[in-house]
């Protein structure tokens, strides 16, 4: 039986439960990477590309070495721009193949594409979504996912700690081969790709010495490069509680998100890596227990993501609650994403994301609730700015996140931050303003 292989935010090929679940008879395997015009194309709030010039590269170094990693397996990637849901029937028909793999997704465009390629390839050709992306997998959750708490609090300890997280499955040692005469499409440049879609073509950013993130590069290798060396080589692990709220270089926090976010990492894996460092050093330090609880968080915005449907990126809240009144201005707007607020705190924070792709955690936090509270702009505007600029754009993350700084999440309680005195905080002797505000 051929197999079509859907890659999305799976680029890996340790821990992919897609891959384990090829059937016995599987004779030949097509990967097939499909460069969507919804996913690249504008967004509905800033008409901008939602792929932007960070994550664009990015994504395409990480193909280059999942198409190297999988050549050493005796397989490839057959690279297509157009939606998923005629690319991938066309290729079924073509090949007579007898199953479509994909990834789950649990966001509402995401899952709305499967059910547009499940009825497009119709009865005969099955599609099979598989769990990659989370770390507890639903099917071990002690509840339906439709009484997910909407409280963190609750899911941490009436649902998370009656899981027990999977460990990570080993990567397939060989791969079933092309189909018979199959010759797969090259990967296309940023360029090209720009060109097929009616997109503006954007230059790539070029290195800034200031960033904070490791020039590793994207992909697999790398990911499990800079997870070796994040927690085995330096053993920083051990440290992270008392970094993790610092602005700047590239060792005050894991910088995981880029490669979990396309899925060239899992999480499993990372707490698995936890867990050796756990046995390593004997106890369990307030580093990894913090680790744990940055991936629970992360885990549960993309299960209520699941839970709520669309409601997880509307207006209103998820308890009904209404955002502060705006007052929309694109030129206000325009000034905060370009740095130029008059906020020092704040504009080296929005200078670093468009120069690196990248923002801390603390960063985030306080440019949204500026952005929502002080300016009294739009948060979904903020979350599509983000989603353009983000070198590790999650969408359940992102929104989630965003949507709770607005105060229309799970939690009812005002979110508004006190900028300056997180600038007094984080920031006293005014170092990292001083390095992005030159």
């Amino acid at each position: 039986m051929t197999v079509l292989y859907w890659l999305r935010n799976d680029l890996r090929l340790h821990d992919n439960e897609a891959l384990a679940a090829l059937p016995a008879g599987t004779t030949a395997l097509l990967p097939v990477y499909c460069f969507d015009p919804v996913s690249l194309g504008p967004d509905a709030y800033l008409d901008l590309p939602r792929t932007g010039p960070h994550r664009l590269p990015f994504l395409l170094e990480t193909l280059a070495d999942l198409r190297q990693r999988y050549s050493t397996l005796g397989s490839a990637i057959h690279f297509a721009v157009g939606r998923p849901e005629e690319v991938l029937p066309a290729l079924a028909r073509q090949l007579n193949a007898g199953a479509v793999h994909a990834s789950a997704e649990h966001t509402t465009e995401e899952e709305e594409a499967e059910e547009a390629l499940r009825a497009a390839l119709g009865p005969q050709v099955p599609l099979r979504c598989f769990e990659t992306l989370t770390l507890l997998h639903p099917d071990d959750l002690p509840i339906p996912i439709g009484r997910l708490p909407l409280s963190f609090s609750k899911f941490r300890f009436d649902v998370a700690a009656k899981v027990r997280v999977r460990p990570p499955l080993p990567a397939p040692r060989q791969l079933p081969p092309l189909p018979s005469g199959f010759v797969p499409a090259p990967l296309p440049t940023a360029d090209a790709l720009a060109t097929a879609l009616g997109l503006p073509a954007a230059a790539r950013p070029l290195p800034d010495r200031r960033s904070a993130l490791p020039a590793l590069g994207g992909g697999e290798t790398a990911s499990l490069a800079r997870l070796h060396d994040y927690a085995v080589a330096r053993h920083l692990i051990g440290r992270y509680d008392d970094t993790r709220n610092e602005m700047l270089g590239e060792a005050f926090s894991t910088k995981f998100s880029p490669w979990l976010a396309n899925g060239s990492l899992s999480a499993r894996q990372i707490w698995a890596a936890i867990d050796e460092y756990d046995a390593t050093h004997g106890a369990r330090s307030k580093g990894a227990m913090q680790l744990r609880l940055e991936l629970l968080w992360r885990d549960y915005f993309r299960l209520l993501a699941y839970r709520v449907g669309p409601d997880f990126f509307r207006w209103r809240g998820l308890r009904d609650q209404l955002p502060k009144p705006v007052q929309s201005d694109k030129t206000v707007f325009a000034n905060w994403a370009a740095g130029r607020t008059g906020n020092a705190f704040v504009d080296a924070n929005m200078r670093e994301l468009a120069a690196t792709g990248f923002m801390s955690n603390r960063g985030r936090q306080n440019v949204a609730s500026y952005l929502i509270h002080d300016l009294h702009q739009d948060w979904r505007w903020g979350a599509a700015w983000f989603e353009h600029q983000l070198i590790d754009h999650d969408a359940a993350s992102n929104w989630g996140n965003w949507k709770y700084i607005a105060g229309t999440g799970t939690d009812v309680r005002d979110t508004a931050f006190d900028v300056p005195q997180q600038a007094r905080r984080y920031d006293p002797q005014g170092r990292y303003v001083r390095t992005w505000n030159k």
